[in-house]
């Protein structure tokens, strides 16, 4: 199971313009199944309430308990538009580049760094940036009402009422 579908991504892509690396259903549909998984792995302590279905869910979605940014209850029976959208971003880069979404990290491949009175650092040279892990603010930005505030800002998040 994946979020989103085949043809909801080339609707997503359609709407802004964007060429995706493939429009063959089987090529999308395999890349949304890693998409998902990356999403998860990298949000679902950042998710709301809980897996409707427990662990037997194999997503983190939908969830039960769950309310958004703005205090909405998100009912316990679908799959956020937010989480689709970022899902459907995510995969633009995953389509064109394959695996780009976590790039392996190898401590072995850069220099130690030294401390002699005053600290000096030297680090490798022959590194190119595909060793850096990536980060993806649209992704971001688009999930962020569903995701849990206080723990990403430290902001209080609920309404508030004079008594």
């Amino acid at each position: 199971m994946f979020y989103g579908t085949a043809t909801g991504f080339l609707a997503y892509c359609l709407a802004r313009g964007i060429n995706p690396a493939s429009t063959d259903t089987d090529v999308i549909e395999a890349a949304l199944l890693v998409t998902s998984e990356w999403l998860d792995g990298v949000y679902r302590s950042h998710f709301p309430g809980d897996k409707v279905n427990g662990r037997s869910q194999d997503r983190e979605w939908p969830r039960e308990g769950a309310v958004d940014a703005y205090g909405y209850v998100i009912p316990d029976n679908i799959v956020p538009t937010e989480v689709e959208n970022a899902t459907y971003e995510a995969n633009i880069r995953q389509l064109a580049n394959p695996g780009s979404l976590t790039v392996d990290f190898t401590t072995s491949k850069y220099k130690s760094v030294t401390v002699h009175g005053a600290i000096s650092v030297d680090y490798d040279q022959s590194l190119d940036a595909s060793y850096v892990q990536p980060s993806f603010p649209k992704v971001d930005q688009i999930l962020y009402p569903v995701l849990i505030t206080n723990v990403l800002s430290g902001a209080l998040v609920g309404k508030s009422y004079r008594v």
